[in-house]
């Protein structure tokens, strides 16, 4: 048993000492406030407030707005202030909520893309897919050409005269015989062959006879394959021969895709934007290079010629004065016309009383 008196609790007047006390746990300091913009507490001392508000600089960035914070994991609420409505974010969330909206509007500083005035929509609206001039002209030429292998006859086993004296072979063409390169777009070696072409042909020939006109699209394609075949001369095999109107076919969508595309960087100058703007105007030609792919480099397929021929194409459908009354009038949409049927006429000439 312990005999020492007990120390009183209270601290009394005999000087026992007391016993130590429990040290005060203080709360943790606040964390510094928010830098930047957010609202800060005022010189009064006013607090914050608890949201902080966000209104996109157009209607149609909201959902995508929100669609950002909540990949972002950010806390937000939407209020209406009349009509309008409001993002709330909670103020200690709104300095990366605001980093977040800026990258995005400055990625998307050109998106949507202008809209069309109502007078461009006006002239879309009357300007007719076909014209009944370019559908006439193409189908009337394409109906000839067939006429023409009707008349011919003949195939690459056994060729007759015709196929003889026109059709398009590498060494006699560099030896002076440059009418073989237009003579060869006229022959055909079987009925799969030529009616492949006629249909391709047609179809490609009104859209670009709607677009230049019918008799500069007709001349238009007969150079494209006139100079194709002429430069497959130069850089083709030896031996090499070739013939069928495909070369001018390709020719079409070459021509056709340049104009697209001069129509559409013609709008980009009017209406500039970002670097997702500047790449939609080469989307026609894009696309006329990917037909390219899929439709003229199937096996047994002229590859060289459908590929030059679609080159020449372009680069003549991005030399076509456009808007020019000078080649819109009918008198000169004739005589080009004219001129392309002429041109064969003298290359079968040529070949047949060289």
């Amino acid at each position: 048993m312990n005999d020492q008196p007990e120390k009183p609790l209270d601290g009394g007047q005999d000087g026992a000492e007391r016993p130590k006390e429990r040290p005060e746990i203080l709360p943790l300091p606040p964390p510094p406030p928010l830098p930047s913009l957010l609202p800060q507490a005022d010189s009064d001392g006013a607090e914050p407030p608890d949201f902080v508000p966000f209104r996109p600089p157009q209607r149609e960035h909201f959902m995508p707005w929100l669609a950002l914070l909540s990949s972002q994991k950010i806390p937000y609420r939407v209020e209406f202030e009349g009509s309008e409505p409001l993002i709330l974010v909670p103020w200690n969330w709104a300095e990366r909520a605001e980093r977040e909206f800026s990258v995005y509007e400055a990625r998307h500083a050109d998106w949507p893309p202008p809209e069309e005035t109502p007078q461009e929509k006006e002239a879309a609206a009357a300007r007719p897919l076909v014209t009944d001039e370019a559908f006439c002209v193409f189908l009337l030429f394409f109906a000839l050409l067939f006429r023409f292998y009707l008349f011919v006859g003949g195939s690459l086993d056994g060729m007759n005269r015709w196929h003889e004296v026109g059709i398009w072979d590498n060494a006699l063409v560099r030896g002076g015989e440059w009418w073989r390169s237009l003579t060869a777009l006229t022959l055909h070696s079987d009925a799969t062959h030529v009616l492949s072409n006629v249909f391709w042909g047609f179809a490609l020939g009104c859209l670009v006879g709607t677009e230049a006109g019918a008799g500069v699209g007709l001349l238009s394609m007969v150079m494209a394959g006139f100079l194709g075949n002429g430069l497959m001369a130069v850089i083709g095999m030896e031996g090499h021969r070739a013939l069928g109107a495909s070369t001018m076919v390709f020719g079409l969508l070459g021509v056709l895709g340049a104009l697209h595309t001069r129509r559409a960087w013609r709008r980009h100058r009017q209406f500039p934007g970002g670097p997702i703007i500047k790449l939609i105007p080469w989307t026609p030609l894009l696309s006329m290079v990917a037909m390219l792919n899929l439709y003229g480099t199937g096996p047994g397929t002229d590859l060289m010629g459908h590929a030059l021929g679609f080159g020449v194409g372009a680069l003549i459908g991005s030399a076509l004065p456009m808007d020019d009354r000078r080649l819109s009038s009918w008198t000169a949409q004739t005589g080009l016309g004219l001129l392309a049927i002429g041109l064969f006429v003298m290359a079968w000439c040529l070949a047949w009383w060289r």
